[in-house]
């Protein structure tokens, strides 16, 4: 869902055409798509007997459609200002794969398709999940065209090695686990990345797994500090 800033409503997205997908991921990843074990890998689900159907209906349309959200709200952003995807943010996923829960590359969907429609040149990805946004950062290496800023506990998954050399600025979250020093450290940085990089086009990734009792991001933030 997406919501349109300038009356507030709601738009529902569809499900893309294979066109939309293929201009921004290979035909052997979506090839794998078709394919119950790679779709439970991605998704960590074990049950590799369930049929291809079932896991379309139930996991790749869904999909597909907050990633189309994503790119109708970079659209919408463009148009008024700013817009947010209530789905979307499969930050993990990139043109070639997936993992984490993160089936299609949205994120990379919103930087090819605002330059191929509007001629937006310079992107900053500001990543504020408490996990490494491995798959936009191993879409976006040139650091010319892209920004990534990635706030995230570096001693939980992905953990992707190679995917730190897309990162501009890479930050250690658990070293600023709490929220007056985060807040502090992203008054800091923040201001400094927008000035030195100078975007056209900003996307935010706005994860909630930073909060203080989440077993999976081991953060300690409050509620207050996350909005």
């Amino acid at each position: 869902m997406v919501i349109d800033e300038s009356s507030m409503k709601v738009c529902k997205p569809t499900i893309p055409d294979r066109e939309f997908l293929q201009r921004v991921m290979t035909n052997w990843y979506l090839f794998k798509l078709n394919y119950a074990i790679p779709i439970c890998k991605i998704i960590e689900l074990p049950l590799f007997f369930l049929p291809a159907w079932m896991l379309r209906w139930r996991v790749l349309d869904p999909f597909q459609r907050a990633s189309l959200g994503s790119v109708e709200a970079a659209v919408i952003a463009h148009q008024v200002g700013w817009a947010i995807n209530l789905g979307g943010g499969f930050h993990h996923a990139h043109h070639a794969g997936g993992g984490g829960f993160c089936v299609y590359p949205d994120i990379t969907f919103i930087t090819h398709y605002m330059e191929l429609w509007y001629g937006y040149k310079r992107f900053m990805i500001i990543d504020l999940d408490a996990h490494q946004g491995n798959g936009h950062a191993r879409d976006h290496m040139d650091r010319t065209k892209y920004c990534v800023f990635d706030v995230y506990n570096h001693r939980i998954y992905p953990g992707d090695e190679h995917a730190k050399q897309g990162i501009s600025y890479d930050i250690d979250a658990d070293r600023f686990a709490e929220d007056s020093s985060y807040l502090l450290k992203l008054e800091q940085t923040l201001p400094q990345a927008f000035k030195a990089f100078k975007p056209d086009f900003v996307i935010y990734n706005a994860g909630t797994d930073c909060m203080a009792g989440d077993p999976l991001g081991r953060l300690d933030l409050s509620p207050e500090a996350i909005i």
